[in-house]
């Protein structure tokens, strides 16, 4: 009958590959505005990067957070855990130990929990691109950003980007609020912890301009040019949110100026050495200012 044919017609359209690829392609031969070429083939790599980034985003929001490991270390140092959750405790259980040092007053458990905080960056800005990578067409490893190729010629851009940040970060040291929140790590006891601490900091940093810089911005290159680094700001400023007012805002400068330095060294390594240094940078002037800097 002619009106079952044309309801499964319609149903037809449902189809991931009529619904989505189809839709996407006749976008992109609008967008791309070559109405004599036949439809350009959907580019999944945009596709892959940012389902992968977004998923990592969540990953670490609802898993990586100061509230998620203090459930995990009450989980661990309660037994009762082993019967009420045997198959997780079973996995894990054998950590209760160490969850019970955790706890001890006068310890380290502010360190603890910020390296919980630094490891999770780490997992879901390192391991988690590398694991996507095979999904992504073309793209190799050593096309994300780190090669050392060329380094020592760009250093003379982190020495021009460095200075007026640092200048920034001398002025803003006055604020209240900002001695406040850093560093990170408040319960200093001596050097030997606050720089374990600034060594997971720069670890992390490492691990988010691979992220930001490399997996995020690489790839998609290909597909958007110099549009891509635009794309990257807009995750890159929302994970500043909760920072200071005035960080939040220069987070978009410095994604923008980062991105392009990335794109135009083919490397995030002076990225990378910029984060690091206005960070520490930043904890030491805060720490000088409210006469927190160990003796």
């Amino acid at each position: 009958m002619t009106w079952v044919k044309a309801v499964l017609e319609k149903f037809g359209e449902l189809h991931p590959r009529r619904f989505f690829l189809a839709a996407w392609a006749e976008i992109n031969r609008d967008a791309f505005g070559d109405e004599r070429r036949p439809v350009r083939d959907v580019d999944y790599r945009p596709l892959c990067v940012l389902l992968v980034a977004a998923t990592v985003l969540i990953l670490q929001e609802y898993l990586g957070g100061a509230d998620d490991f203090r459930r995990l270390v009450r989980f661990l140092a309660d037994p009762e855990s082993a019967e009420t959750a045997p198959f997780w405790y079973g996995l894990i259980g054998w950590l209760a130990p160490v969850a019970e040092g955790i706890r001890r007053p006068g310890g380290y458990y502010a360190l603890w929990q910020l390296g919980y905080w630094a490891v999770t960056r780490i997992a879901g800005y390192v391991f988690v691109p590398l694991i996507a990578l095979p999904l992504l067409p073309g793209v190799r490893l050593r096309e994300l950003g780190l090669s050392f190729r060329g380094f020592s010629q760009h250093l003379w851009l982190y020495a021009v980007l460095f200075c007026p940040v640092l200048v920034s970060v001398v002025i803003v040291s006055f604020r209240s609020d900002f001695s406040a929140y850093y560093p990170f790590y408040q319960e200093i006891h001596g050097w030997h912890d606050l720089l374990l601490w600034e060594a997971l900091y720069f670890c992390q940093f490492v691990a988010l301009e691979f992220f930001f810089r490399g997996f995020l911005l690489h790839p998609l290159r290909r597909s958007l040019g110099s549009y891509a680094i635009f794309v990257m700001v807009v995750p890159y400023c929302m994970i500043h949110f909760g920072k200071p007012f005035l960080e939040c805002f220069a987070a978009i400068i410095a994604g923008v100026v980062l991105g392009t330095l990335s794109l135009r060294t083919r490397s995030i390594w002076c990225g990378a050495m910029i984060h690091i240094s206005v960070a520490f940078t930043m904890d030491i002037a805060a720490l000088v200012q409210t006469g927190r800097l160990p003796g």
